[in-house]
């Protein structure tokens, strides 16, 4: 699977009887901005949480920069995730959430947050409290808490999901200056196929468990 950023190989997700994500081959070049596409059900978070180290899977290979199997963890800490709703301390200010997930990862860099708090729009929040954002403020929080410690993949489940369409368009523009100011890969899952075209340069469409199919715009 020489080539790919990211590569899976039949990966398999099983419940019981029902295959949740069935014998999927998907592949992601550096780079990317990859919209994966597919109703609610579909098996897109399922998938994308195998890939991202949060559930293992039944059968199949995922391959990460190079690594696969038992290597993988050696190159965990390049990839970091949004899937479902962000894990905010909502009696923290948009600062704070990042200065503690920074602190994790050694960083202690007041400018290195204030960067993070410009990159996702939040910069002229202060000190207000994350539980009185709006849902788009949240979602652009959670997608800060995901750039601590530089991710080379970005992994977003339904980012835009309940969003006006102001929150959309602050979400889509953000993910196009990441991928063109920091070369950021970006897995971007969506029901809503309109919003990927804006911004996706490649797509793979789940159906029922199963990749139905792989694009290039």
């Amino acid at each position: 699977m020489a080539g790919y950023l990211l590569a899976t190989n039949r990966l398999t997700k099983q419940f019981g009887r029902h295959k949740a994500v069935n014998d999927v081959s998907l592949h992601v070049k550096k780079g990317a901005i990859y919209g994966f596409i597919g109703r609610n059900g579909a098996g897109k978070t399922t998938f994308l949480k195998m890939i991202s180290g949060l559930s293992t899977p039944t059968s199949g290979e995922i391959e990460l920069f190079g690594y696969k199997n038992q290597e993988l963890k050696n190159v965990r800490s390049r990839i970091s995730c949004l899937i479902e709703a962000p894990g905010l301390y909502g009696s923290m200010s948009a600062y704070d959430n990042l200065a503690i997930k920074s602190r994790l990862f050694g960083l202690n860099d007041r400018e290195y947050i204030e960067r993070i708090l410009d990159v996702v729009g939040l910069a002229d929040v202060g000190k207000k409290k994350a539980k009185h954002f709006s849902l788009g403020m949240r979602q652009r929080l959670g997608i800060g808490l995901a750039l601590v410690g530089e991710p080379d993949l970005l992994v977003l489940d339904e980012p835009i999901n309940g969003l006006d369409p102001q929150g959309i368009a602050e979400i889509r523009d953000m993910i196009v200056r990441l991928r063109e100011e920091q070369n950021m890969t970006i897995i971007i899952s969506s029901h809503i196929l309109e919003e990927l075209s804006k911004i996706a340069t490649h797509y793979g469409i789940i159906h029922e468990g199963s990749l139905l199919q792989e694009l290039t715009r």
